[in-house]
């Protein structure tokens, strides 16, 4: 997984290498460089520091993401709704320990156009967003015993920063967010955890 960051930021830099000429062609024909479009759909790389309680140490965990945004544009333009979908997992995090995790996660999110009429401006956003987690392959202490799996709420605020490559692509450079679940620990059954993310979005 230590690869997986550059290699993504690689592609996503080749793919807007050789969509230029179109982009061009965008701008000069009189569109608007800022988003017309009416869904967003990013395909991320996705690292969460975690912890499983609060005596424990933080950890990496791994995974990737999928999310899809509808625009509104006309009198609300920059507003979004959101549909975030996350998977993740590691092994042995502590001897004999491991954890998956599933989300699914849906709210708002709006978009800062800067220099809309520029090819390669980039857009700043932030998010709220809610929804649940399914947590597995992992050991979760609650009043009725010890589970493998369980699940909770959550929440999730942040926002990050794309860069626009063509009308139709454009690089995540980043996203940052807070997540908060509920997931049995026998300690306080509460997880703060930071998610970073990096990838590619594609306009429509």
């Amino acid at each position: 997984m230590k690869n997986i960051l550059p290699f993504s930021a690689t592609l996503a830099m080749i793919l807007g290498v050789f969509s230029l000429p179109a982009a061009g062609q965008t701008a000069s024909g009189g569109v608007s460089a800022a988003r017309s479009n009416k869904f967003d759909v990013a395909v991320n790389f996705t690292y969460k520091a975690a912890k499983i309680a609060s005596t424990t140490k933080r950890f990496i965990l791994p995974g990737g993401s999928l999310d899809a945004a509808y625009n509104f544009g006309g009198k609300v333009k920059g507003l979004s709704l959101v549909v975030d979908i996350n998977g993740e997992s590691k092994s042995n995090i502590e001897p004999g320990v491991s954890l998956t995790q599933f989300s699914v996660m849906g709210g708002a999110r709006y978009t800062f156009h800067l220099a809309a009429k520029t090819p390669h401006a980039v857009d700043f956003y932030g998010q709220a967003l809610g929804g649940g987690v399914f947590a597995s392959n992992s050991l979760f202490p609650g009043l009725s015993g010890t589970t493998s799996s369980a699940n909770s709420s959550a929440i999730q605020l942040g926002g990050g920063a794309n860069i626009r490559l063509t009308h139709c692509l454009a690089l995540r450079l980043l996203e940052a967010d807070f997540i908060a679940t509920h997931l049995p620990n026998a300690t306080n059954q509460r997880q703060y955890d930071v998610r970073f993310s990096n990838g590619v979005v594609f306009r429509f």
